[in-house]
């Protein structure tokens, strides 16, 4: 709490910026988009047309085929996916400065990001990142992540990826608290940053990416929102009982059943090569998949290609948020994702890609598209564009919106959706794996 109303840090807001500034000039990240089959060290896999790396590390791309069923309604898809049957860390390192409690985030560069340099945790670095399979340096402090004392692990809880783009992928969201053995003038592309400050960049557009955004999640809550009767006590506070929001999750959960099969890209139905030499939809919804050539001078490796995704335009990743009896409250949903594990977690209040939904009979038009899509029946609190991970996404933004149902106003939402307080919310984030991606995201924000 300190943290969030420190008037400053150990920098000033104005060497805040002028810190970031400087990481931005000194990019050397230079991108290029190539067909798929010009990639280096990257091959298609004989018979099933999977994308894999030479030396079976990092990730593949494989096809899967989905059919999902609730209730009486079955929706059949198929897809590519990105599979990486490894655990990620996504670590931040936390201090005492003057007595204010710090957090380092990193300048960061990663070929998909919108502006090169986007803040992202002390450490973000895939298994086979931190093991050198690609025979780069070393992560800083990354022994500071993988063998913390326990008395200095503040959280520390595997989260799942995008649930709708990784197979059954997660990482492992980490707080770490140290002392003087982490000096307060860290080198360049690191800085120590007050909550606050952290929640002044949120609200400028693609610079706090989506990795530090997931972990600063678990810092979010509770929230003060105008209007409010203040934070709830506990998971049973306001006469909210945990057990119905975690009865309400296991129905939902029950009533889906979602088969996922893999299948090789070439055995997809609506997916095909395209005249490029990407890998696309053939209604050009969705995304496609692109090849990248990379150098960079800041990267553990120099120069590499890889296959990335391209989305096929902006979505919206929405919170409906009202003032309860025992606090703030958020509509959540129960969203199934087939790369999930679980696959039903609990989701924002929408996330969609409005050009999915026009003349798409396979696809269900989601609650209050239309007030997310175009805000005015409801104030909005919070709006901004906020940036996919840039290591496997290629310049991907969200528009985050927040709005707040006026009091008085009767809402009724489907089975799928249900009014959670906030200390709910928080518990289920402090249990890992339950709480989506998106949902992660649009809760950072409101740091």
């Amino acid at each position: 709490a300190a943290s969030r109303a420190a008037p400053r840090g150990l920098h000033t807001d104005g060497e805040v910026d002028e810190w970031i500034a400087r990481q931005r000039a000194a990019g050397t990240l230079d991108v290029q988009v190539v067909p798929l089959d010009a990639l280096q060290d990257w091959g298609t896999e004989p018979g099933s047309g999977n994308l894999v790396h030479r030396t079976g590390r990092f990730f593949s791309v494989l096809g899967l085929d989905v059919q999902q069923r609730t209730g009486l309604r079955e929706i059949p898809w198929d897809q590519p996916i990105i599979e990486q049957p490894e655990v990620g860390i996504l670590g931040v390192l936390a201090k005492r400065i003057g007595g204010v409690l710090h957090f380092c985030l990193q300048a960061k560069e990663e070929p998909g990001n919108i502006g090169a340099v986007q803040l992202s945790p002390t450490v973000q670095a895939t298994f086979s990142n931190y093991t050198r399979a690609h025979r780069g340096a070393e992560p800083p402090f990354l022994a500071l992540f993988t063998a913390p004392a326990p008395e200095s692990v503040v959280f520390a809880r595997l989260q799942t990826e995008d649930g709708s783009r990784f197979l059954h992928k997660s990482n492992r969201n980490m707080v770490v608290l140290v002392g003087d053995e982490v000096p307060d003038e860290v080198p360049g592309p690191f800085l120590w940053l007050t909550l606050r400050q952290i929640a002044q960049l949120l609200r400028r557009d693609n610079l706090v990416n989506a990795c530090a955004r997931s972990v600063l999640s678990a810092l979010a809550l509770p929230l003060s929102l105008p209007g409010g009767r203040g934070p709830a006590a506990g998971p049973g506070a306001g006469g909210a009982d945990i057990r119905e929001t975690l009865q309400w999750l296991d129905d939902i959960r029950a009533g889906v059943h979602l088969r996922v099969k893999r299948i090789g890209l070439n055995e997809l139905d609506e997916w095909e090569r395209d005249v490029k030499g990407y890998f696309s939809h053939h209604e050009g919804r969705y995304f496609r998949l692109v090849g990248l050539r990379v150098s960079s001078e800041h990267r553990e490796v120099r120069r590499w290609d890889q296959p990335i995704i391209e989305n096929a335009a902006r979505g919206i990743i929405g919170l409906l948020v009202r003032h309860g009896a025992g606090g703030l409250e958020c509509l959540l949903q129960a969203r199934p994702e087939p790369g999930n594990r679980p696959a039903v977690q609990v989701g924002p209040t929408v996330q969609f890609t409005p050009g999915n939904y026009c003349a798409n009979p396979k696809l269900p038009r989601p609650f209050l598209l239309e007030e997310f899509s175009q805000p005015g029946r409801f104030p909005l609190l919070l709006e901004t564009l906020q940036a996919e991970e840039g290591a496997r996404f290629f310049r991907e933004c969200h528009t985050h919106r927040v709005l707040m149902l006026p009091p008085g106003t009767e809402l009724e939402p489907p089975r799928g959706y249900r009014w959670v307080p906030e200390a709910h919310l928080r518990f289920l984030l402090h249990l890992g794996e339950q709480v989506n991606s998106c949902a992660r995201s649009i809760v950072g924000c409101l740091l």
